[in-house]
């Protein structure tokens, strides 16, 4: 099914041979098999077809006799056919013209524009991806005092972050957000930067809903050199306190804050660290718990991936 009516049969059977012949697609023959026979049958106009039973008898050679309430073949398979389609687009088909989706739900594929994607990305950014950071903790900028130049280098510099961390979002210059006591506002964190005299900052970053002070260091800093020289401490600040193993999370994890996707993004970060046993484990039963994960036959290690893949599922 088209979502744009400029994409024509041509262009879907480019885009179809462009996935079958990818190195991603290389090493699973089954999904091939399922990603060419849910095109083809929709492109025959047969979509109507695509139900759990027909791709268990026509792709996975179920006898007559199959029951897909009661054998989840199909879905576990359509859910791998869906994170491998993602890996694709996001690496070695990037600047595929029409993208392949199978929606959840469902087996009927649809197509994608890319430009039609980027431009809903675009519109997006200055809405921080509300699906990607969900269970994830927020950091809100305060307003700068009029006059505070150290301050808007170093905080200009902070938004170069916006979208890069994997764990902590920034939210945008205008983002506004009530005192409420619910697990959203327990993730929300304030950073107010202050001049101090003309040669150092002030910096405070504080939990939301408790007023608590997060930066028991660090909380003053030398800003005498140049606006490079101020951005490597913004850059500083990012890798102390907006990471995995920064100081948000920290106090998250101290604090019992932390959410399921928070301890899944902690456990892989240090099974990519330890590759223990143990580790492995843990990341492991974290992944399985996060939802659109769970079918993976091994865990995922690269995070970026791991989001990614994982807010397919919201």
């Amino acid at each position: 099914m088209s979502t744009d009516a400029r994409i024509d049969n041509r262009q879907v059977a480019e885009a179809l041979r462009s996935v079958l012949t990818s190195r991603t697609f290389a090493r699973s023959e089954r999904l091939r098999s399922f990603l060419k026979f849910v095109v083809e049958m929709e492109q025959l106009g047969l979509a109507h077809q695509l139900k759990g039973y027909t791709i268990g008898i026509d792709v996975f050679s179920r006898s007559e006799g199959f029951d897909p309430g009661t054998d989840p073949l199909v879905r576990v398979q359509a859910g791998k056919l869906r994170r491998l389609l993602n890996q694709f687009y996001a690496e070695e088909g990037r600047d595929e013209a029409l993208r392949i989706r199978i929606p959840l739900g469902g087996y009927v594929p649809i197509y994608e524009l890319a430009g039609t994607a980027r431009r809903s990305r675009i519109e997006n950014d200055d809405r921080t991806d509300t699906s990607r950071w969900r269970g994830l903790p927020n950091l809100f900028l305060a307003p700068l005092r009029d006059g505070d130049a150290t301050s808007r280098i170093f905080v200009n510099a902070l938004r170069f972050w916006t979208g890069r961390l994997w764990a902590v979002a920034i939210a945008a210059s205008d983002a506004q957000f009530q005192e409420q006591n619910d697990q959203a506002s327990s993730l929300h964190f304030i950073l107010e930067v202050k001049d101090e005299g003309a040669s150092r900052l002030s910096l405070s970053l504080r939990h939301q809903q408790s007023g608590s002070e997060v930066l028991a260091t660090g909380r003053t800093l030398d800003a005498s050199g140049d606006i490079l020289d101020i951005a490597s401490l913004a850059n500083q600040f990012a890798g102390a306190n907006l990471t995995i193993p920064g100081r948000i999370y920290q106090f998250c994890h101290a604090s019992n804050l932390s959410t399921a996707e928070m301890k899944c993004l902690d456990a892989t970060y240090r099974y990519t660290l330890e590759g223990t046993p143990d580790a492995y484990i843990a990341a492991r039963r974290h992944q399985q718990q996060w939802p659109g994960l769970g079918g993976d036959a091994d865990i995922i290690t690269e995070i970026p991936r791991l989001i990614a893949l994982s807010t397919q599922h919201i």
